[in-house]
């Protein structure tokens, strides 16, 4: 394809004072998504005072609402993703309409993406193969770790059995009669160099960047696959949020074996919101045009999820029987008037044939609401997609170590003493190919729809150990620093014995 200048398009928030038009904009879709099925949670989303502050009582409700019926799930889903294109702003030119009014197809009828190559130099891995604390876990010594990582409450049983069904079917990893594209190539637990590793044929997405497409092509390179990628005429890479319409046309241009529509790229603040929704413009104009595609996400854990009883009747269990470090624990939690050692599931919610489902809470404050809405946009559309009939592999993560501890110097003293509550925080090397497998798995051998669609969400989670242990996550930040703090002192200790003696 010759390299045509790529037409550029805008995509905004309506018009509103630029330090609150983000809030306004989060605070009216959750309004929306929720009047025609809780028209008192609506008013008070409508009449709340300090949305920055209030919004997790909110999106807990919202929650809440989804999974006391199928039928309220979807509905919540498809009113939140139309109240989204009803708002945002799409411009073109000197021309500004509504997202909603936006005909994809037609947009990028101007603009051309040329395409890059690269082609892996080794030799396709051909079993599943898992790097872990010093070994290369694969066959029986794999299914040994997921055994006890099922047992101890880190992953849930769904995503076990995915993991296995691979280690039984190796001839499943090159992904052979499918093609990834994968938006946000270069996320952290994003499952491209574990499929380039494995002989797939990956389409890659992302912002250009010299340094994150140098990664890139590292990857490729040292893999056995094939990455292409889109090339406009200042080089690799496209912003998805100026580009969205002629990126549609440039991936179903390259849909002659059936694909695998992954989006997995993220940015904080408001423009995290309007990145979630090009990509769901994106996954449903590819949809249209390619019915049979398969859509994949990885959903955070720092979110709000509906869980089933077995996981909340698992984490009440080891409430009760802490033994005498549970009492020390709740003298704690008396003392410093409950916000240290909180019970982890505090919010009962009933389905409408009487299933008794709780809600695991772990949306940060600090993050805000345009992190909460960001994550909410593709839970809605996979929702949607699974009920129409579309494959969709979606997978909650595990904590993992941190890539630049400069961001949040004190974050990896926490993690490092979460262990001592059950919790489990992953090398991004071990996780990722993991969730890749569950990727692979979720194509060739999808499980059948649950009849409550936000068990998409649960059935297959990677939660490292947050959702079956007994106490709110944010209620153990405090203790988990101090242990890891303690922890690090400890081994510094160790090692400069062990230096000194030789």
């Amino acid at each position: 394809m010759g390299l045509v200048g790529c037409g550029m398009w805008d995509l905004s928030f309506p018009p509103g004072p630029p330090d609150r038009v983000a809030d306004m904009f989060t605070a009216a879709v959750v309004a929306d998504a929720v009047r025609r099925f809780d028209a008192d949670l609506a008013q008070s989303v409508e009449t709340c005072r300090d949305w920055r502050r209030d919004y997790r009582r909110v999106f807990r409700g919202l929650t809440a609402l989804a999974v006391t019926a199928p039928s309220v799930s979807l509905g919540i889903a498809q009113e939140g993703l139309e109240s989204t294109r009803t708002m945002l702003r799409f411009a073109a030119g000197r021309t500004v309409t509504s997202l909603r009014a936006v005909d994809v197809r037609e947009a990028a009828d101007d603009a051309e993406l040329a395409t890059g190559r690269v082609d892996g130099e080794a030799e396709p891995v051909r079993r599943l193969e898992v790097p872990y604390r010093g070994e290369t876990l694969a066959g029986d010594a794999l299914r040994r770790q997921l055994g006890q990582w099922r047992d101890h409450g880190i992953v849930e049983p769904g995503f076990a059995a995915a993991v296995e069904r691979v280690i039984d079917h190796p001839e499943w990893l090159a992904l052979p009669g499918f093609r990834l594209t994968a938006v946000g190539a270069t996320a952290h637990l994003g499952p491209v160099r574990s499929l380039l590793s494995w002989g797939a044929q990956v389409l890659a997405v992302d912002r250009p960047g010299r340094a994150r497409w140098d990664r890139l092509y590292a990857a490729a390179r040292a893999g056995a696959g094939t990455l292409r990628f889109p090339v406009t005429e200042s080089g690799p890479g496209v912003d998805l949020t100026r580009h969205f319409p002629a990126l549609a046309r440039w991936i179903t241009e390259h849909a002659d074996i059936r694909p695998v529509l992954g989006l997995y790229a993220n940015l904080p603040g408001a423009a995290g919101i309007r990145l979630s929704a090009a990509s769901d413009v994106l996954a449903e104009a590819v949809l249209r045009d390619r019915p049979d595609t398969a859509l994949a996400y990885l959903g955070a854990s720092t979110d709000c999820y509906a869980v089933p009883p077995a996981v909340v009747e698992e984490a009440r269990d080891r409430l009760a029987h802490r033994g005498f470090q549970g009492k020390a624990q709740d003298l704690v939690h008396r003392a410093v008037s409950g916000s240290l050692y909180r019970p982890n599931y505090e919010h009962p919610v009933r389905e409408a044939d009487g299933a008794r489902w709780d809600l695991f809470d772990n949306l940060p404050t600090l993050l805000g609401p345009d992190y909460a809405l960001a994550q909410r946009l593709p839970r809605w559309r996979a929702v949607l997609a699974r009920a129409a009939g579309h494959t969709v592999s979606y997978t909650v993560t595990p904590p993992a170590w941190p890539t630049d501890i400069r961001e949040s110097p004190w974050r990896p003293t926490a993690l490092r003493g979460a262990d001592h509550y059950g919790i489990e925080v992953f090398d991004r090397a071990t996780i990722r190919p993991l969730l890749a497998a569950k990727l692979v798995a979720d194509l060739f051998a999808p499980d059948e729809p649950d009849p409550n669609p936000d068990a998409l969400f649960t059935k297959g989670a990677a939660h490292g150990g947050l959702w079956r242990q007994p106490f709110h996550p944010q209620s153990l930040i405090a203790p988990s620093t101090l242990l890891g703090g303690l922890d690090a002192v400890r081994d510094f200790g160790a090692r400069g014995i062990r230096r000194y003696f030789g």
